[in-house]
């Protein structure tokens, strides 16, 4: 399993329509054809200024959301792809331009402050991610099961 760590921003209504909640492709023609053959799937998108850090990310990398001072969700890269038509931006999104897709497995949400988060990759309190970020390698002292853990079990011990 691969070890990178993602760490996306995300806007509450796009990602309560394709993360939060699986897309039943079915209801939606003309999907794109590296989702078209499943049932339902998870996925969210980057901006064309983030390509070089979508680059980087391979199936089985952790990935965590983040919005509004807290993170909210987390799970792991499924596949990667351009949507060169938009038809997420045109057809899912409130039209967020996000061509850069990737899927998400594994799904769990959460509820943890972005500043404890932070604390476990050495980042300052009031730290804010871009839109979409790797985490430096020297800055991952865990397996990224053991990251995903401690999400649940923090949001398990405080709600």
């Amino acid at each position: 399993m691969s070890s990178n760590i993602f760490l996306a921003r995300s806007t509450p209504t796009d990602f309560d329509a394709t993360v939060r909640s699986a897309v039943e492709t079915d209801e939606y023609p003309e999907l794109p054809e590296q989702i078209a053959e499943l049932e339902s799937v998870r996925f969210f998108g980057a901006p064309e200024s983030r390509a070089d850090t979508f680059e980087k990310m391979t199936a089985g990398d952790l990935v965590a959301f983040h919005q509004d001072g807290e993170y909210i969700g987390v799970g792991r890269i499924g596949t990667t792809f351009e949507d060169d038509n938009e038809w997420a931006t045109t057809t899912v999104w409130d039209d967020t331009s996000t061509p850069l897709i990737y899927t998400v497995a594994d799904f769990i949400p959460v509820a943890v402050p972005t500043a404890a988060v932070h604390r476990i990759f050495g980042y300052a309190d009031g730290y804010s991610p871009p839109a979409l970020m790797r985490v430096a390698a020297n800055r991952v002292t865990n397996r990224s099961e053991a990251i995903k853990q401690a999400l649940k079990q923090y949001t398990a011990k405080h709600s």
